[in-house]
């Protein structure tokens, strides 16, 4: 499927939810009665853009579009959405790969600020 959709084997990709109200080039998409039908408070999260970031809640739902964007030097500017980012060093990546963990299930934060959520 990478091949077919001309994904790279190694590169930096952004994925986004594509706002289901919102008109689609045509040929591109899903027709609008296929397309997601979001609870209010999921569709207040475009803020009447285009897109915004990917969350699971969103992709979960029956009719969601996702596009994957070829990551620029400002990608929030690029797709006008905000991203949550945080920063990770190295050596805490490379330890999340070697032990197979996804760092989502197993925060690191307890560790170096003391508090447990």
């Amino acid at each position: 499927m990478q091949r077919e959709l001309t994904i790279e084997p190694e590169a930096s990709y952004v994925i986004a939810v594509k706002n289901p109200q919102a008109d689609a080039p045509a040929g591109a998409g899903l027709p609008p009665r296929q397309r997601a039908d979001l609870p209010r408070r999921d569709q207040e999260r475009f803020e009447g853009r285009r897109s915004t970031s990917a969350d699971p809640e969103l992709l979960d739902q029956e009719g969601t579009e996702f596009v994957l964007i070829g990551a620029a030097d400002d990608v929030e500017q690029e797709l006008d959405v905000r991203l949550a980012t945080e920063a990770e060093s190295p050596e805490a990546a490379e330890i999340f790969r070697r032990l197979h963990m996804p760092r989502e299930q197993h925060p690191t934060e307890p560790l170096t600020e003391g508090e447990w959520r």
